[in-house]
């Protein structure tokens, strides 16, 4: 039988590709160990036409000292790569240390047209740029200085020109100290402190040893602080450091301490005990907020509406979330909760209202509202499957085709910027044939992670992608599990890439910790070694369902506490059950964990969505999340009885 000339054409061209694969990963490996001269003998034989050929002529240009026209030029020659934006991003800070400002302004400008996102260290020397031609800056300056974060020091000018200019003022400086404390970047705060640019002032600035004091004994501090405004931060922050633990505790020693600060620290001391009392479940949560009066920082907020749902107090739960401010109040969280309110409080056609146009949204959320809407909602998500012309022009796509390349060759890093450079711009036709030619190529968690950028059109079994089917399927069964909640699982734990590490050292599609994967092994009665397999993706889903089932079974066959507990273990997620019976959702919202709280949601939405995928009887979220039983004070938590948390 004779080949076609186009295979006979591939077939021969393979072994030349490879060579050339070869020569480039030769070519990089001595860039990047400083071996200039080998490194241009070897780039020099790769032909032009090579996809990767601009991270040729791009470390040419780094192995010397660039110009900046040298950089322009090359920005210029290759706009279809991140290296050019890099480059830009390089050129600009150059121009503003410089002060610069219409280099600067070029290059600045080109960035934002280019769909690219400009960092802090950028940011900060436009607002420079405007200043100095006395554009008004005050506002986005002073908002800006108002973070618990570190700033780049390009920031530096601008916050000393709006200290000298009366715009950033001694308010707005305790202001960020207190944000800093709250967050616990203590280095921030003694810097505050101390800055010589935006320094608190003799009078205001806290004692050199006062935040040491404050974290070894805390209610010694609280006692003995002098009462200057930095020091009364200070104490606030020894304050909450005992609320942290004991919100009780924080409430006597406040009760006792606050006659000595000002009322608006008084508020402030009980909303910071309400915070940690309503993270704790603690029923007296409400009551110290309603001493603080408006809440004074976000979180108070958000957990002064959390201890409201937990409490069943709708009306407040509604009041709270209209003192949001607007950006919070539109999240899809609250959303969905003030519509809930508005139900509880008979107030029907306004939450409908919500709850129709929140349903259209392919979240947690939108699940949520379509189930509680009293009639379906009809219009649904435009479904699209990707054609072979699709999939060919994604497939011809010079970006598209570099990332690959380079995902080949091991470059992840270099391969998730090009991907991503490449989608800019795409529409939801050509998102989803990127989508499909990543899941062929086995890039799991870019072929999800592209399908979910869709706006109008999507396709669920991109989003929802099944691989390795087969393994999960016959051991969820195994397990007596749901196979759709198995997914769902993976699908947050790993984006199924089995190769998956965590930075704690979890390991493979279902992020299982050596230990847990020790425990499990003897568990199963196999081999001394058998944990060390656990990467492998079929002793991987193995050991995760196991496990998934015994904390199932151990937390009364709660979806919601099981996975919960996967993710925090299996002690925190019964230690957050309230003394009487709780709605699920109520219980998933008030997590006092933000990574676990979100876990929670996204892997239960993720099980609706796979369900859906793959036929067979469906539970409405609603169901799934169920109704979380009170907790039995005298029942051992399960950590004493299980293996540690994967």
């Amino acid at each position: 039988m004779r080949l076609p000339i186009p295979l006979i054409c591939l077939f021969l061209s393979l072994p030349a590709l490879a060579s050339v694969d070869s020569d480039f990963q030769a070519a990089r490996e001595a860039y990047q160990k400083g071996k200039f001269e080998r490194f241009h003998k070897v780039a020099g034989k790769i032909p032009d036409s090579y996809p990767l050929a601009p991270y040729l002529r791009f470390w040419r240009l780094k192995a010397n000292t660039p110009g900046y026209a040298a950089l322009q030029k090359f920005i210029d020659e290759n706009p279809d790569t991140p290296l050019s934006d890099r480059l830009r991003g390089d050129l600009a800070r150059q121009y503003g240390r410089t002060e610069n400002w219409a280099g600067f302004l070029a290059q600045y400008q080109a960035m934002v047209l280019a769909n690219s996102r400009p960092d802090q260290e950028l940011q900060c020397f436009d607002l420079r740029r405007r200043l100095a031609e006395d554009e008004k800056v005050e506002a986005e300056g002073v908002a800006l200085w108002r973070t618990p974060r570190d700033l780049p020091s390009s920031c530096d000018p601008l916050f000393t020109a709006l200290v000298e200019s009366g715009a950033l003022t001694q308010a707005d400086r305790l202001a960020r100290l207190r944000l800093a404390l709250d967050a616990g970047n203590l280095r921030l705060a003694r810097e505050l402190s101390a800055h010589p640019s935006v320094r608190l002032g003799a009078e205001l600035a806290m004692q050199e040893d006062a935040l040491t004091r404050a974290q070894r004994a805390p209610e010694r501090l609280l006692e003995s602080a002098a009462n200057t405004p930095g020091q009364r931060e200070v104490a606030l922050y020894a304050l909450t450091q005992i609320a942290k633990n004991d919100p009780e505790a924080a409430a006597r020693a406040w009760e006792a301490q606050q006659g000595r600060f000002p009322e608006a620290e008084q508020r402030c001391g009980w909303g910071q005990i309400g915070l940690h009392a309503a993270r704790h479940h603690d029923p007296r949560a409400l009551a110290w907020f309603a001493r603080a009066g408006t809440p004074q920082s976000e979180s108070q907020l958000l957990w002064k509406t959390r201890a409201c749902l937990r409490a069943g107090k709708w009306q407040e739960a509604n009041n709270s979330i209209q003192a949001m401010p607007e950006t919070l109040r539109n999240e899809p969280v609250w959303r969905y909760w003030k519509a809930r309110a508005l139900k509880a409080l008979n107030a029907n056609y306004p939450a409908n209202v919500l709850f129709a146009k929140l349903s259209q949204e392919i979240n947690y959320y939108g699940l949520l509202a379509e189930e509680e809407l009293p009639t379906r909602v009809e219009t649904r998500p435009v479904e699209y499957k990707v054609t072979p012309d699709d999939l060919k022009a994604a497939g011809a796509h010079i970006g598209l085709k570099r990332a690959l390349l380079l995902r080949h060759l091991n470059d992840a890093g270099n391969a998730v910027a090009e991907w991503d450079w490449a989608l800019r711009g795409m529409s939801d036709r050509q998102l989803l044939a990127a989508a499909e030619l990543a899941r062929r190529a086995g890039w799991n968690d870019r072929a999800i992670i592209t399908a979910e950028k869709t706006r109008g059109e999507h396709d669920f079994d991109l989003r929802y992608i099944a691989p390795y089917r087969d393994l999960a399927t016959a051991y969820a069964h195994n397990n007596g599990l749901d196979e759709a909640w198995v997914f769902g699982l993976m699908r947050q734990e790993s984006r199924f890439v089995d190769y998956a590490r965590s930075g704690v050292g979890a390991r493979g599609l279902m992020q299982i910790m050596p230990a847990t994967a020790k425990w499990i092994a003897n568990q199963l009665g196999l081999g001394r070694k058998a944990h060390a397999k656990v990467a492998s993706p079929e002793t991987n889903i193995r050991f995760g369902t196991f496990y998934l089932k015994r904390i199932y079974e151990s937390l009364d066959r709660s979806p919601v506490l099981a996975t919960a507990a996967y993710n925090a273990g299996p002690g925190r997620a019964r230690k957050w059950q309230a003394d009487t019976a709780l709605e699920g959702a109520i219980y998933v919202e008030t997590i006092p964990f933000a990574e676990t709280r979100e876990y929670v949601k996204k892997v239960l939405a993720n099980a609706m969505y796979y369900r859906n995928r793959f036929g067979g009887e469906a539970r409405p979220l609603k169901d799934r999340l169920g109704t979380i039983a009170g907790r039995n004070p005298s029942q051992p938590l399960p950590e004493d009885e299980t293996a540690p948390q994967p």
